[in-house]
C-alpha cells in the first residue's frame, strides 16, 4: 500500500489532495468492483458530509475537550469501528498520552504513558506517517499495556499523524473495523480528519495556554490590589480591617441586588481601593487627633480625585474605578468631588456608600464608640433617599434581617 506524508506544503494542499481522493475512490484502487455502486457513492457522500460537518464544528469552539470528543467521536462514526483515540505529545516527558478517546474509559486511558520507540503510535508521530494494521494484536509495535490496562483487545488498527504545519503534535488512530478490513480509503478519510483537527486542536491549545497566563496575571493583579489595601490600613491604625470587611460586604450586597459575577468582580476590587487616594493625603492631615482645618478638610475631600488620577492610567482597573471615585457623593447631591445626585452616581458607589457608613458605625473609632446595630440601622434607613439610594437601602436592610 502506498504511503503519504503530509504538512510538507501546507494543510490545505493537502486536504484537497485527501479529498479529492476520497470523493473519487474507484479510481485510486479501493476495490475493482462494488457490489452495489449506487449505495458505495451514497456511503461515500455520507462520509464526505460529516468530514464538512466535522469542520463546521471544529471552527466552532475553543473547548479542548469538547474538540477532543468530537473528533473521536466522528473518526468511530466515520471508520465505522469499535473506537477511536487522540494521543498527543508531551514534551516535558517525550511522549505520548491519551488525550481522548471512546470505546474506552479515557481517564485510565490517559494513566498509561506511550512510548514513541516502542509502539505503533511512535511509530506514525516518529515517522510522520499514516499506518494500517490489520493484525495489530500480533504486530511486534503493538503496545499491550494499553490493551491490558483497559481490557480491551485490539485486532486492527488505522493511525495517522497529526500536523500543524510541518509540526506533529499527536496521533489519530482507529481501532477494529466492525466488518472487513481498515483500508486506503478509510487512512485518507481519517487523514483529512486529523488534519482539520490539528489545526483545531492547536487553536484551542493556544487560546488555553492564554486564557492559563490571563488567569496567572489576574492573580498576580489582585494580589497586589489586596496587598495595597492592607497596606492602606496598616497606615491608618484606626481603620484596620475595615477595608476587608466593607469588600466582603460590598460582594453580599450586591449578589443580593442580583448582580453578576464579572460585574461583582469590579466591584470587589472597587471595594478594595477605595481609599487609595489617601496616600495623596498627608500624615499630619491624615492622622491628625483633632478636628481638621477648614484648608485641611479641603485636603482630605480631594482623596476620591486622587484615586482616580492614580489608578485611571492602569487599564486593568478601568471597570473598577467607580467606587474609588465616587464612594462619597450622595443620593441628594450633597457630596464630593462632583456633586453627583441619584443615578449619576455608579451603582458601584451606591452600594459601596452603604457598607461604608454601616461598617464605620458598626465599629470603635477613636473619636466615638460603636453603634448598636439596631441604632446603626435605623440610621441608615433615615438616610434613604438623602445619603443613600432608597432601593439600595431596601435591600441592605432586607439582608441584615436575613442574617446579614
Amino acid at each position: 500500500m502506498t504511503r503519504r506524508k503530509f504538512g510538507n506544503k501546507g494543510e490545505v494542499g493537502a486536504e484537497r489532495k485527501i479529498i479529492f481522493q476520497v470523493v473519487n475512490l474507484p479510481q485510486i484502487g479501493y476495490t475493482e468492483s462494488v457490489a452495489n455502486p449506487l449505495e458505495e457513492i451514497e456511503r461515500r457522500n455520507r462520509r464526505l458530509t460529516r468530514l464538512v460537518e466535522l469542520s463546521v464544528n471544529l471552527n466552532s469552539t475553543l473547548d479542548l475537550d469538547a474538540l477532543l470528543q468530537l473528533v473521536t467521536a466522528t473518526a468511530s462514526e466515520l471508520l465505522e469501528c469499535e473506537a477511536a483515540s487522540i494521543l498527543l505529545y508531551d514534551e516535558k516527558q517525550a511522549r505520548l498520552f491519551f488525550a481522548a478517546a471512546t470505546g474506552s474509559d479515557p481517564k485510565k486511558l490517559a494513566e498509561i504513558p506511550v512510548p514513541l520507540d516502542t509502539s505503533l503510535a511512535g511509530t506514525i508521530f516518529r515517522e510522520n506517517r499514516p499506518v494500517v494494521r490489520n493484525d495489530a494484536g500480533q504486530d511486534a509495535g503493538h503496545y499491550s499495556l494499553v490493551s491490558e490496562h483497559v481490557n480491551f483487545h485490539v485486532r486492527s488498527l488505522v493511525g495517522v499523524p497529526m500536523l500543524i504545519k510541518e509540526r506533529v503534535i499527536g496521533v489519530l488512530e482507529a481501532v477494529n473495523k466492525r466488518e472487513g478490513l481498515f483500508g486506503e480509503q478509510d487512512e485518507a478519510i481519517l487523514s483529512v480528519t486529523a488534519s482539520h483537527a490539528a489545526i483545531a486542536i492547536g487553536n484551542a491549545q493556544l487560546f488555553r495556554e492564554v486564557e492559563r497566563s490571563n488567569a496567572d496575571l489576574r492573580l498576580a493583579y489582585d494580589a497586589t490590589i489586596a496587598g495595597w489595601s492592607r497596606a492602606l490600613d496598616l497606615r491608618d491604625h484606626d481603620t484596620e480591617g475595615h477595608t476587608q470587611r466593607v469588600a466582603d460586604m460590598t460582594v453580599r450586597l450586591a449578589r443580593a441586588f442580583g448582580l453578576g459575577e464579572q460585574a461583582i468582580v469590579q466591584i470587589r476590587r472597587g471595594a478594595l481601593l477605595h481609599d487609595m487616594g489617601k496616600l495623596g493625603v498627608p500624615d499630619a492631615i491624615l492622622l491628625k487627633p483633632g478636628r481638621l482645618t477648614k484648608a485641611e478638610r479641603t485636603v482630605m475631600l480631594r482623596h476620591p480625585q486622587y484615586a482616580y488620577e492614580m489608578l485611571s492610567p492602569i487599564a486593568y482597573l478601568s471597570l473598577a474605578l467607580d467606587i474609588p471615585r465616587c464612594h462619597h457623593e450622595k443620593w441628594d447631591g450633597s457630596g464630593y468631588p462632583r456633586g453627583l445626585a441619584g443615578e449619576e452616581i455608579p451603582l458601584a458607589a451606591r452600594l459601596f456608600a452603604v457598607v461604608d457608613v454601616w461598617d464605620a458605625l458598626s465599629n470603635n473609632r477613636p473619636y466615638r464608640k460603636q453603634w448598636p446595630q439596631e441604632k446603626t440601622l435605623e440610621y441608615i434607613r433615615g438616610q434613604s433617599g438623602n445619603h443613600f439610594d432608597p432601593r439600595v437601602v431596601e435591600v441592605f436592610l432586607r439582608l441584615m434581617r436575613e442574617g446579614g
